[in-house]
């Protein structure tokens, strides 16, 4: 059960391009192309090439669009483009394409995984390889956990358990379905990851697939957007348990693939992939997206090891100062801009477990501090561990250190939203977006609106009531 993503470009390719809908709008359609799953798996083989063909189907959009629309980069003169730009300036709208593809990736991957799912009952496995099997199941459990949570995270209304979130999709072609409640969705994304705990076996250890701790990653960053304090503290627990935090030398060298310090769950990106840098930086070296003069204002470029990695001054001895995201340059000369997909950090748990401990009614903020200081220690050169007097200033600093730390990995725009907090840039930011300079929870940009393509197709659903005007 070792095998990479590799596998899927010999056999779970063809199973799956002939198995898998193109997106969600397609759902109420069955096309004549697609085979019948019993007919694609037959043994356990068949299940891990299947299983492979849901990860690899999984893209960068939640990066994007976090980039975008909040306040960690700026789009400079030389992003003729387009690419972004308009979710940039916040004037997207249900035809743009850029909103459009987290919808389509996530629902094409959640269509994947349950085909292998609907069939995997039925394969037979010799009693070797039913630990395989049931390890297939939790896996795929938790991949439709995280695809339906990133797909609320984008689409939902809004966060609160009676409002609209996205429509939750536990088997294929189920015709034209309505919006299940944020509350209906959570409930799914939480059964589906206590299954998947119970099945895959903590032996596992491939961090390119969904491991024991990647399971309980997603679950204690579920249990935040829920408000769920205490399983969040659980969950975060046990990845901090089980993965250091990566040291200040070592802290690089995530960036460039040279170690898996610190990660938890990441895609790994080979030759063929699309390349993440290019969300940043194209092929010709065109700088689309910058590091935001806000974000390198937040950070110490002296004594914190992540200015530098993350950020890079392509003119350093020019009057004109020309900078970019450096973050996923990767290690290859040769394959510039390809790096791996680091979806879950061990930096992300301390960071959750600090908000959730400052967050509870009874506020443990020792324990709160305690976890905020551990990870600056690794991350500041010269840092002396600070202790707060209120929640509130303690939460703040945990908002500002998520800020700092998670830039550029699709947590920005969301951790705003979900603390309904303005989006705000500096004039300097916002130079080739005048007036895109502060966006607030009553505007209509602050949100996604469901894409046109599937209001079209799916008359049950409902648009976002920002874009009903």
């Amino acid at each position: 059960m070792e095998k990479d993503m590799k596998t899927i470009h010999k056999k779970g390719m063809i199973a799956l391009c002939m198995l898998a809908s193109s997106c969600m709008s397609d759902l109420n359609i069955k096309s004549a192309e697609i085979i019948d799953q019993s007919i694609a798996f037959k043994s356990v083989d068949d299940l891990n090439a299947g299983t492979l063909g849901a990860y690899a189907g999984l893209a960068t959009n939640t990066i994007s669009i976090s980039t975008w629309i909040s306040d960690e980069a700026t789009w400079p003169a030389e992003n003729t483009s387009g690419r972004g730009t308009q979710v940039f300036s916040w004037k997207q709208d249900a035809v743009n394409v850029d909103i459009a593809a987290a919808w389509t990736n996530f629902y094409m991957v959640l269509d994947r995984v349950n085909r292998v799912l609907g069939a995997l009952d039925d394969v037979y496995a010799t009693p070797q390889e039913e630990s395989t099997k049931q390890q297939l199941k939790g896996e795929l459990l938790a991949l439709r956990a995280f695809c339906h949570f990133e797909l609320l995270r984008h689409y939902a209304v809004d966060y609160e358990p009676a409002s609209a979130g996205v429509p939750v999709m536990t088997r294929s072609y189920i015709g034209s379905p309505a919006r299940n409640t944020v509350q209906e969705v959570f409930a799914q994304i939480d059964t589906d990851l206590e299954t998947a705990k119970t099945l895959i076996p903590t032996t596992f250890t491939n961090k390119n697939r969904i491991t024991r701790p990647a399971v309980a990653a997603i679950q204690a960053r579920s249990a935040l957007w829920q408000k769920k304090w205490d399983v969040a503290i659980t969950a975060a627990t046990e990845v901090i348990n089980a993965i250091p935090l990566a040291s200040a030398t070592a802290f690089p060298d995530i960036w460039l693939d040279k170690t898996e310090a610190e990660i938890v769950w990441k895609l790994k990106r080979e030759a063929q992939d699309a390349r993440i840098g290019d969300i940043f930086r194209d092929g010709s070296g065109r700088v689309l997206f910058a590091p935001s003069y806000k974000w390198m204002n937040a950070v110490d470029a002296s004594k914190d090891v992540r200015f530098g990695v993350y950020a890079k001054d392509l003119t350093p001895t020019a009057t004109t100062r020309r900078w970019t995201v450096n973050k996923y340059v990767g290690g290859q000369p040769a394959l510039v801009n390809l790096a791996d997909v680091k979806l879950f950090r061990v930096a992300e748990m301390y960071l959750i477990r600090a908000e959730a401990y400052a967050s509870k009614t009874t506020v443990e903020l020792n324990a709160a501090a305690s976890d905020l200081n551990a990870l600056r220690i690794q991350r500041i050169s010269g840092y002396v561990p600070q202790s707060f007097v209120t929640a509130a200033d303690l939460l703040d600093a945990v908002m500002l250190e998520r800020y700092r730390e998670l830039a550029f990995e699709g947590h920005r725009y969301f951790d705003l939203r979900r603390r309904k907090m303005n989006i705000t840039r500096t004039t300097a930011d916002a130079i080739m977006a005048p007036g895109a300079t502060l966006l607030t929870p009553g505007d209509r940009g602050y949100y996604l609106p469901i894409p046109l393509k599937e209001l079209q197709t799916n008359l049950q659903i409902s648009q976002h009531p920002k874009y009903n005007d």
